[in-house]
Order: structure tokens, then sequence, then C-alpha cells
């Protein structure tokens, strides 16, 4: 039989049935891997183990082997891992100072590993991972990259926030990371420029940067002002080094200062953190919030679609807590909950206008593409911003025409500093290279913690890896087959026709 186009029919099995038996006769045994690799995939996303495909596999005979669908998992395993290795490192030993150039000379990687350094950490080289990406972002459709092309590299991170534990990895690319900066990468013959960035949380990056934590008397990621003088938007405050509280090597020295870049997705749960407990603070005051205020807000924040209590903490001497939300809630809140419902007067309006004029500002500094004028717009609203929250009261004290202030001039955090004084600039300095300051966002990296908590829970054995290497090699190989099915175009299903004879239409 052949088809219209003249492509051969082959058969490739039929299927009897009697009685309580299914008989499946097959005529080609040859296993074909693009449809074996399918079922490796599946299996690998919808991690679904051995035991699991093994008892779907005795109730659908049709389905290929578990044992062929193991074997060809381990050797897709072994093909991807020859060509993107995973080393290992100890995580809980003292830093290794290693620091012997000849040793570095001998390491195409340039990744520094001590022999007594192997034990519960795994890393992958960047530059093998270059060599992987760039010929497919050079080859999709629209091409991601093209010859002349800068490759941004952002790096980022989250977990550990320990400054010790974090220098093996600053120690581990150290070299790497330098030769990427200055001398860029070739690949099939091109060569592509590199410009290295990094964005995280606070706590992440004074880390990375060795600097003093956020409630240092000089706190500052980007300069060298005072705690004290958070609140003042009148200081002229360029980015530049904090050189009055560095206090350790930074992590990374082939990324530049003005590289360091805040995280659009942190200044929104932060500052929205600050508001939402000033608000509460004022209603925790009244003497009917637990019998009148408390249901009220929750019924409020359900109306919106977002659900939300209040409890009592039990380590915080039984003071009212509150449900922790995440970004999406957070915009709704800010957005849209009626502030003037609880707080009356011209002080409820202007807190509920704090509200609105900062998820409009958030809005602004994540559009993708800002004009200077709409970027000088934006820096004054934050300044002003800034002032409207931390304006003190007005007119004459206890009478009938004052104004109550919002909030003190203490309550101003690092990170209202940084939006109002330093994000104006990275929008103009990315601006001035064709980006936006939404591509630096951990929302990626939050979404990776996830899937790897999930994978940890529901694929792989809790409390240790095989073959005598940590649980987080294994999360590291599924992460390499993910790569090998992106560089092989594995199909995610098979498409198959199915006919019933017995239906009339099929059989004109």
């Amino acid at each position: 039989m052949f088809s219209e186009s003249g492509e051969p029919i082959h058969l490739r099995n039929m299927e009897l049935e009697y009685e309580d038996h299914i008989i499946n006769i097959k005529y080609n045994l040859l296993l074909d891997h693009i449809k074996l690799d399918a079922y490796v995939r599946a299996c690998d996303e919808a991690l679904l183990g051995r035991d699991g495909y093994r008892r779907l596999a005795a109730v659908e005979a049709r389905l290929t082997r578990e044992y062929q669908v193991a074997q060809r998992r381990i050797e897709i395993t072994k093909l991807i891992n020859e060509q993107i290795p995973i080393g290992t490192i100890n995580l809980n030993k003292e830093v290794n100072q290693l620091d012997d150039d000849d040793e570095h000379q001998s390491n195409p990687d340039g990744i520094m590993v001590d022999e007594q350094e192997i034990g519960n950490g795994v890393y992958r080289s960047i530059r093998n991972l270059l060599q992987i990406f760039i010929p497919i972002w050079n080859e999709s459709n629209p091409p991601i990259l093209q010859p002349g092309d800068t490759i941004n590299l952002k790096l980022g991170g989250d977990g550990k926030e320990k400054y010790e534990t974090l220098a093996k990895v600053g120690n581990l690319f150290k070299y790497q990371l330098q030769d990427l900066q200055e001398n860029g990468i070739s690949v099939d013959g091109v060569h592509w420029p590199i410009e290295l960035y990094f964005s995280g949380d606070w706590k992440f990056m004074y880390n990375i940067m060795g600097l003093n934590a956020p409630n240092a008397r000089y706190f500052c990621l980007y300069c060298d002002c005072e705690a004290s003088n958070r609140w003042n938007v009148d200081l002229c405050c360029p980015i530049n080094k904090n050189t009055k509280c560095q206090k350790k090597p930074p992590l990374f020295p082939a990324i530049k200062q003005e590289n360091y870049i805040p995280d659009e997705l942190h200044l929104l749960l932060r500052i929205s953190d600050v508001l939402m407990e000033c608000f509460f603070n004022d209603l925790f005051k009244k003497r009917e919030f637990e019998r009148e205020i408390k249901n009220q807000i929750e019924q409020t924040m359900k109306s919106i679609k977002v659900h939300f209590e209040f409890f009592k903490s039990r380590s915080n001497s039984g003071k009212w807590d509150w449900t922790s939300l995440m970004g999406p809630d957070k915009k709704k809140v800010l957005q849209h909950f009626p502030i003037v419902n609880f707080i009356s007067g011209k002080r409820g309006e202007e807190i509920q206008k704090l509200w609105r004029d900062f998820y409009d500002l958030y809005l602004v500094l994540r559009s993708p593409n800002l004009t200077y004028s709409e970027i000088d717009n934006f820096e004054n609203k934050a300044k002003q911003w800034i002032k409207l929250f931390c304006r003190p009261s007005q007119g004459q004290m206890n009478s009938a025409s004052q104004i109550p202030g919002l909030y003190r001039k203490e309550d101003v955090t690092p990170y209202m500093h940084v939006f109002s004084q330093h994000i104006p600039e990275f929008l103009r300095n990315l601006k001035e290279k064709n980006m936006g300051l939404r591509v630096f966002s951990t929302s990626s990296i939050e979404k990776k913690n996830h899937n790897q908590v999930r994978l940890f829970f529901c694929g792989t054995t809790m409390g240790g890896g095989t073959r005598g290497k940590p649980v987080v090699y294994d999360i590291m190989e599924f992460e390499n087959r993910q790569l090998y099915y992106l560089i092989n175009n594995t199909p995610q299903e098979i498409l198959m026709r199915h006919i019933d004879a017995g239906d009339k239409e099929n059989k004109d």
C-alpha cells in the first residue's frame, strides 16, 4: 500500500482479542528512537517513575516496555552528560583559596575545584551551556541572536545567603566569568562578545557584592547614603560603589558595578509589604479590630479574589500576623483594595493614593520601551511618592484643622531608597543598551526553585541521591535531559489517527 504522496504504508501491529485475552502482533521489532525519546520525555516531565510506568504498561499492553524506556533514559543521560558535564563540590568546607595560575591554565573551562572539595554541591560550565544554546538561539525563527550581537548574560540566585558558602561559587567560576567578560566566546567560527549582569533580592546581592546588611549605617548597594537620609530624595545619589561599608571582596569581580541590577519583583514585594504593614498597624490600635474590622478586611479581600486571613502569631508574643501574599495577589490589593473604607478623611485618601500610585509606577518601570521623557516623569513621581509617604502632620497640633501625617521618615526602607534614587538611572542606562528593567526579575529563579522542590519530592530519592552522589546531582541530570530534548527536537506528542471500522463515514 502507498499513500497519495507515494510513500509506502507499513503495517506496524495487529491486535486480536478473544475472551479475556488480548494478542498484539508486531511486524516491526525495531525500536523507533524518536518515539522512545518521546516516552522518556513524557515520563520526565510528568514525573512518572518506573513503578508508575510499569503499572500503566501492565494495563495498556501496547506501551513500550518499561525496561526499554529506563534503558533509553540512561543512554540519553550519558549522551548529554558528555556534552554538558556535571561537577560536584563540597559547600560545607572552608572556602578554597587556591589561586594557582598554572592549574587554572591547565583547565580549559577555567573552573577551579580542589580534589578534596568533592561533595554536596553541583555545577555546570557556563561556557558549555553557551555552546549548546548559542546555535539554538541563532537558528531560531526569528533568530534570537545574530552575528554582531552582544550576549547579555544575567546571573542570579536564591537560597543560602551566607557569604562563606556563596564564596565557594564565586571562587569556582572566577576565572571563567573573567574570561567570558574580557574575551567573549567563539562558537562555530563566530565570535560573540559577552556582557555580564547580576540581579537578585537584596539579601543575596549584598553578599555577592561583599557589602553590609541593609540595616547597616551605610546600607546602599549603589551609593554612600546614610540610613538616616533614606527619606531625603533631594540628595544627589548617582550609582557608584558603596565605599564606606564594603567589608569583603565581591564574589564576581568580573561584573561591573553598574551591572548589578535591582530585581523588579522584590521591589514590588518588599515595598508593598511595608505599605500593608503600616496600614494594618494603624488598624490594630482600634478597639473594634478583632470584633469587626478583621472580618471586614478578610471579606473585602475575598471580594477582589484574594485569599487573606489574620491570625495570632505564636512566634511573636501573640501579635497579629496575616497571610503572606504572592506577587499577583499583591498587585490586586494595591490596585483595588479600598483603604478609604477603613481610614476616613484626608489621611485615608492619601494612603489609598500611595497604594494606587505605587502600582502605577511599578507598571511604568516594567515597560519595555520607555522614552527618556517618560523616565524623567517616573523619577519625579517616584520622589513625590516618597515625600507623600513620610509627609509630616500639617496644621496646628491637636486642633480641628490638623491633618495627620502619614508615616515616619524611619519607615522609608532601602528598597524605597533604590526605587526613587537609583531606578531612574538604571532605566536610562538600560535604555542605551536596548533593554528594560523587566528582564531583571527573579521570577524565573523562583519558578526554578519551585520546579526543583517539586522534582525532589515527586521524582527523586529524598534523603540522598544514587551512586553515592548528592540528590541535587539527580536534579541536574534531569535538567540536562531537558536540554537533550531541546537540542534534538524530541516531540511532546505522537500523532495517531484512530479509525472506527464500524463508522459508516469512514467507509465512504
